[in-house]
């Protein structure tokens, strides 16, 4: 296939007897939002391993789609980025994770944690910027040594742009847990809010097919507050009221969509599925004003 199709593809699994599927949250979303008939275990009983990548998965999202290949069949999150040449952190088969990390680093490598002071962190669940270093990453990107300057320290650790927390050590080195990148991350009043666990919650109501949260400034302008752009399915008479309690009954008060819903025909998305946050911020200033 050149690029994903979600009944070829479905149907492709079971007649060439497809053994490993690699996938990003996207492919996870649709196949929970479609309704479609072949979103069934048999269409993934040939499967034996497979894995997501390229963005947060929600691990309610991700128990969702394990409880669709047979029994045993691990389905984890890996963590990799362009400057780290290929996936950087896994669980190898046949191990299984069902917590929602991407595993530890890979062989060869050290990654730390960092928090906004620069300082190390090394407590299990506390958050900070993931830094990386060994042989897969990048040596310096090409003629902007500004980018440089900001992205190595000098322990020649690479700055990700990445928060993450570490878990307990269980024998198979530190499991890290990517919150989402630095940059999304909607500061609520002192707290840091991950738009992907509030899409993730969104997308399980039964009318709704898709959707993306982004931070916008509140009527104050004192903070940010989280706006959600939805997807609704076909013929749906979903209200933005309907989508702001439905979520704020399964989140904390802070998480609340204060910043409003918006009803759209498309989540913009580039060609790996990560949702173009920059293009919905641009389109709320549009709607808001010179608010944000």
């Amino acid at each position: 296939m050149r690029r994903f199709d979600l009944e070829p593809w479905l149907k492709a699994i079971p007649k060439y007897r497809i053994t490993e599927m690699n996938m990003v949250p996207m492919m996870v979303v649709l196949l929970l939002t479609s309704n479609h008939p072949l979103v069934t275990p048999s269409t993934f009983s040939t499967i034996k391993y497979s894995w997501s990548g390229a963005a947060p998965l929600d691990k309610s999202l991700q128990a969702w789609f394990k409880a669709m290949l047979p029994k045993d069949t691990p389905f984890n999150q890996v963590w990799g980025m362009s400057e780290t040449s290929c996936v950087a952190s896994m669980l190898y088969y046949p191990g299984q994770d069902e917590s929602g990390s991407v595993g530890p680093v890979v062989p060869n490598c050290d990654v730390k944690l960092v928090d906004e002071a620069g300082r190390d962190v090394t407590a299990v669940g506390v958050k900070g910027e993931l830094c990386i270093r060994g042989p897969i990453i990048v040596n310096k990107y090409h003629k902007n040594e500004e980018a440089n300057r900001a992205s190595w320290d000098d322990d020649g650790y690479f700055w990700t742009g990445d928060v993450a927390y570490f878990g307990p050590d269980e024998g198979e080195g530190r499991p890290i847990f990517i919150i989402d990148r630095k940059k999304e991350l909607i500061k609520v009043r002192g707290f840091q809010v991950a738009p992907a666990e509030l899409e993730a919650v969104i997308v399980h109501h039964p009318e709704v097919t898709d959707a993306a949260v982004v931070g916008v400034q509140n009527s104050h302008g004192d903070s940010e507050v989280p706006r959600a752009y939805v997807v609704r399915r076909p013929g749906s008479s979903l209200t933005e009221e309907d989508v702001r309690k439905y979520s704020s009954e399964k989140l904390a008060k802070y998480k609340s969509l204060d910043g409003g819903v918006r009803f759209v025909d498309a989540i913009p998305k580039n060609a790996s599925g990560k949702i173009l946050k920059n293009l919905l911020r641009e389109q709320a200033k549009k709607e808001m004003g010179a608010k944000l």
